[in-house]
């Protein structure tokens, strides 16, 4: 049997859900449900996962229409939905952290890598030169880096970015 409501546009199906008709609910899932889930799987991997953001996506669909205005397309409400749970389900679902013991490093030395002496790199200023050192050597974090060159925790990221380009413009012209 169709659903009476298939023909109608998304914002007079809203106004009949937010009425209370569930009929329209039907007719809205059924044109969202797979993009919904599409856009879930592109970017959770846990099967399980998905589903339970996909049920609380539609849940706090129902729980919130009343919210819903007109003056912007239902798709864009509903993505907007579907960000905020996704968002909420990769903070509850943290990714556990393993130890990485030295047994389970197989480390072969590539004839291609080559390794850059950041203290023989001339183009570098000294502190884009300690910021780099500081940030993929020590694995400091900006607040760190900040603190350690006496300067902004937003200058401390402009000097790592200044120092990468710098070094990827010279590598990528073959100035080794």
């Amino acid at each position: 049997m169709a659903n009476p409501f298939s023909h109608l546009e998304d914002d007079k199906l809203m106004e009949l859900y937010k009425k209370g008709e569930n009929m329209a609910f039907e007719v809205i899932y059924s044109r969202y449900r797979d993009r919904v889930y599409s856009y879930l799987y592109k970017r959770l991997t846990a099967p399980a996962l998905i589903e339970d953001t996909f049920q609380s996506i539609f849940t706090k669909f129902h729980k919130s229409r009343h919210l819903y205005s007109a003056q912007y397309p239902l798709i864009k409400w509903i993505y907007t939905i579907c960000r905020s749970e996704l968002l909420d389900a990769v903070k509850k679902n943290k990714v556990s952290l393993v130890e990485l013991k030295e047994e389970h490093i197989i480390s072969t030395p590539k004839e291609d890598e080559k390794s850059i002496n950041l203290d023989s790199e001339k183009l570098l200023s000294v502190k884009e030169r300690e910021a780099l050192k500081l940030r993929y050597f020590s694995d400091e974090d900006f607040a760190a880096i900040s603190k350690k060159l006496n300067t902004s925790e937003t200058n401390s990221r402009k000097l790592v970015s200044r120092g990468l380009k710098k070094l990827r413009i010279k590598f990528s012209r073959g100035n080794k």
